[in-house]
């Protein structure tokens, strides 16, 4: 996959073609990463397509030391928590992943039992804090680097390792308190 940096030069260069590409590259999960903070799908598309016509209008901008995920994210953050200030009320729902495809070589059971195991996942990390459940989303939905969760979250690198340490933890004793409920 060619890097979204060489694509951010072309575009820079007047190429409206790798300016599309960027977009439609990371659109939605930018969209899904909004919406954790909006709680409404369509405001986290509006404040989407805000981050990308900010881009246009200020190209040059973008400081080539971070990723260009890093980038956005950032700054749908800072729309987003634009946003929930002007509505003076602060809501995040819950993340679902139900981009997980079924394998050929998966029996019924086996999908069965992947879906209950995804369930009670989803569910536990409903149960987190709000700054628990964007830290493992950032961290193990999104595979970011503690350095670019840092910079999104607008935290420290230890701040950052330590909550995510504090999330995962968390995330484990549910997880057990829930296996321990199911034994019974």
């Amino acid at each position: 996959m060619i890097d979204d940096k060489i694509f951010y030069k072309d575009f820079l260069e007047g190429s409206i073609d790798a300016f599309e590409t960027l977009v439609l590259r990371h659109k939605d999960n930018l969209i899904y990463f909004i919406s954790r903070y909006t709680n409404d799908i369509f405001i986290a598309e509006d404040i989407a397509q805000d981050v990308f016509a900010y881009i246009y209008a200020y190209k040059e901008k973008y400081n080539f030391n971070y990723s260009f995920k890093t980038y956005i994210y950032t700054l749908g953050k800072n729309k987003a928590i634009d946003y929930i200030r002007k509505q003076s009320k602060i809501n995040i729902i819950p993340f679902e992943r139900d981009n997980e495809i079924l394998g050929s070589e998966d029996t019924l059971e086996e999908k069965v039992i992947k879906d209950e195991e995804k369930k009670l996942l989803i569910n536990s990390i409903k149960n987190l804090k709000p700054d628990y459940e964007r830290a493992i989303y950032l961290a193990d939905f999104e595979e970011l680097s503690y350095e670019d969760i840092s910079k999104i979250l607008g935290k420290t690198l230890g701040q950052t390792k330590v909550l995510i340490h504090r999330a995962r933890k968390a995330l484990r004793e549910i997880l057990e308190k829930g296996a321990g409920d199911n034994e019974r």
